[in-house]
């Protein structure tokens, strides 16, 4: 008699179960290719950021033939004492490099790859002019229309010499088609006109000179109101959260803290009502805000200040349907006129509030518990800010200069102490 035949279990993928070795390994190949895609789209963008040979090779190119010039051209393309030895850049665009000059001085280079800046305003393509044949009178005219239609109406002529000046590299009183040409491109750099129009400050680096429309600017000691610069193969690793409670590590003493936010609302009233007329932050960033080590403030990044001017003239041309179509950056907008179909041109934010939002908690992390309360309040107040009520200019003027005396006093206590 047979034995009765035994039945198999159906086959059930829930008893299939995969051994710990290879579970393991899957994990850390998992965790390798994650690793090494995030580290390779991180180095491509690095080498795309990083390009001190294309630079260097484009500016001595242009002026060996004679198109371009400079008081620092020789140094760098001739007797190479420019020495560039890190690279700071954040967009390809704008490549911007830390070295030395003559091997004494400490500056910075900010080399430009692209004509057009990607800020919504658009710029002409460098060196087209003034083109040859063009008379010193014709070359005034063309300084004396930029500087109206980026000022506005009124006189400029003080300015418009010092640019003339800053061109006439050899200073034999005429300027030369390659010297127009450079000192015409480095104009339409947004952060050289700038940097020309606040040159008497004492809020920002001093311009070293020029190559073309390559410049080399003062370097401060440090380059951001706070946090430090973490490699970027350590970074990508980083929460954003945690990047964030750890940059407010790294700044210094509260009394010092307090000298380098006086130095910023300083620099706010400069720059609001000027002789040349009002300017606004289009980016407010803890980056773009550096320090000597003397604790005086230096705005080591002014590619995104822009005159009144310019910026009420970009807005009005654009049209909308609702707020957000007016919006150049998120920290330059203007109201929607829905009945016109048009953006106003009059900002929300004045640089006051979007100062205090960043001085906001810098100021509060370890503040006198005596001047607390009272600091938080101001600072609350200042973030609210806005360009739409009533006596904007009297609320402005009264939280600035009662921010700057708080700050003062203590400043002042710590020291007679």
């Amino acid at each position: 008699m047979m034995s009765p035949t035994r039945r198999r279990a159906p086959y059930s993928w829930g008893q299939a179960r995969m051994p710990m070795k290879i579970k393991t390994l899957v994990v850390i190949w998992l965790v390798i290719f994650i690793g090494s895609w995030a580290v390779y789209f991180k180095y491509s963008s690095y080498t795309e950021l990083c390009r001190e040979d294309a630079c260097r090779a484009i500016i001595c190119d242009r002026y060996h033939k004679g198109i371009i010039t400079g008081p620092l051209c020789p140094a760098l393309c001739d007797d190479h004492t420019i020495t560039l030895n890190q690279c700071l850049s954040s967009h390809p665009a704008n490549q911007v490099y830390q070295g030395w000059l003559h091997g004494s001085k400490q500056i910075v280079m900010k080399c430009n790859l692209a004509p057009i800046f990607h800020d919504g305003i658009e710029r002409e393509m460098p060196y087209e002019r003034p083109e040859k044949g063009s008379s010193m009178d014709d070359f005034r005219e063309m300084l004396q229309d930029f500087l109206e239609r980026n000022l506005g109406k009124g006189e400029h002529n003080a300015l418009q010499t010092r640019i003339l000046n800053a061109a006439d590299i050899n200073n034999d009183g005429k300027v030369t088609l390659a010297e127009a040409k450079s000192i015409w491109a480095l104009l339409q750099v947004n952060e050289f006109f700038m940097m020309m129009i606040l040159q008497d400050s004492e809020h920002t680096p001093k311009l070293e000179g020029f190559c073309g429309d390559t410049y080399f600017v003062q370097r401060v000691e440090t380059d951001r109101l706070y946090g430090i610069h973490v490699p970027w193969m350590f970074e990508i690793f980083l929460p954003t959260s945690y990047r964030q409670s750890m940059d407010q590590w790294f700044t210094p003493a509260w009394p010092k803290k307090a000298k380098i936010a006086v130095g910023l609302l300083e620099f706010v009233e400069e720059i609001f009502d000027s002789s040349h007329g009002t300017f606004h932050m289009c980016k407010t960033s803890h980056t773009n805000i550096g320090y000597t080590d003397k604790h005086d403030l230096k705005m080591i990044d002014l590619r995104n200040l822009y005159p009144a001017e310019v910026l009420k003239e970009t807005l009005t041309e654009k049209t909308c349907s609702k707020n957000s179509d007016c919006e150049l950056t998120e920290d330059c907008s203007s109201m929607c006129d829905e009945t016109a179909s048009r953006c106003t041109g009059e900002l929300v934010e004045p640089n006051l509030s979007k100062i205090c939002v960043v001085l906001h908690d810098y100021l509060l992390k370890e503040v006198p518990r005596d001047i607390k309360d009272e600091l938080t309040s101001l600072l609350d107040k200042c973030s609210r800010l806005t360009t739409n009520t009533e006596d904007m200019q009297i609320h402005h003027s009264l939280i600035l200069n009662n921010l700057k005396s708080l700050l003062w006093k203590q400043i002042s206590d710590v020291q007679d102490s």
